[in-house]
């Protein structure tokens, strides 16, 4: 009697465990499945937080090297139409019109990173005959009445100059500018939200986030002079890094760093 019923207790046992493992089975696939996707989620959030670092760190460069060819040249570098990475000059002066391209990174004295670090640019161009009121910021110009010759001539103070009177002029789409405030409600419309004109802007195009086909993301295309501002949210569908300075920031700085 013991025995029968000895064995019908395993017999039920093993049958509970059978049907046990069964959905334990179905419920470990399921986590598995879930801790993979998370895994494979989160990398990818990794990964894309260090492409945007490596960017900005790019960015920062460029802001640098603009700077100190401005120091050296008493201009910004002018756009290239061409990704070689060279200036678009004719006879020897940033060509008529051009206020918006490729970053000349061999002009200025850098290797051509990977294309997809490989910034759009943009400067601030405002000709005037009347050499006092000029801004054209990538043209080297003697606005100071300096005498040809001298220390002065066609130096660093000449494109403060400029700068200054860039900063005074009302704004103009039509000269390189900023969309988006520098918090989190400023909208990002190169048409309605048109905050300030830039001295100059690099864009960093990195995916293509927005879907557009290429890796500019909006309000970013490739001849457009408006650029987001640095200090605008990153948008779920924009992963570009913006770097730009306006002309009485870019003066400032030239003007402290004068010997």
């Amino acid at each position: 009697m013991i025995c029968a019923s000895f064995r019908r207790s395993v017999h039920v046992s093993r049958t509970a465990q059978a049907g046990f493992s069964l959905v334990e089975v179905a419920i470990a696939l399921v986590v598995a499945g879930l801790m993979s996707w998370a895994a494979f989620s989160g990398y990818e959030t990794v990964l894309a937080q260090q492409e945007i670092e490596r960017g900005r760190a790019e960015a920062q460069q460029l802001r640098s090297v603009v700077r100190a060819f401005a120091l050296r040249h008493g201009r910004l570098p002018c756009p290239g139409a061409n990704a070689d990475g060279y200036e678009t000059l004719t006879g020897g002066v940033c060509t008529n019109g051009n206020q918006v391209g490729w970053f000349p990174y061999v002009s200025v004295g850098l290797e051509l990173p990977a294309d997809r670090l490989r910034a759009r640019y943009s400067v601030f161009r405002a000709a005037n005959a009347t050499a006092a009121q000029d801004a054209d910021l990538a043209v080297a110009k003697e606005r100071t009445v300096d005498a040809a010759g001298s220390a002065t001539f066609l130096d660093v103070t000449d494109l403060i100059a400029a700068l200054n009177n860039a900063a005074t002029l009302p704004f103009a789409a039509t000269r390189t500018y900023l969309t988006g405030d520098a918090g989190a409600t400023g909208a990002i419309d190169c048409a309605a939200n048109q905050v300030m004109a830039a001295a100059y802007w690099v864009v960093i195009p990195l995916q293509d986030k927005d879907g557009n086909g290429n890796r500019l993301d909006a309000p970013h295309t490739v001849n457009s002079l408006c650029a987001a501002s640095p200090f605008a949210p990153l948008l779920m569908v924009s992963d570009d890094v913006v770097e730009a300075e306006s002309p009485v920031q870019l003066a400032g700085w030239l003007r402290k760093s004068l010997p």
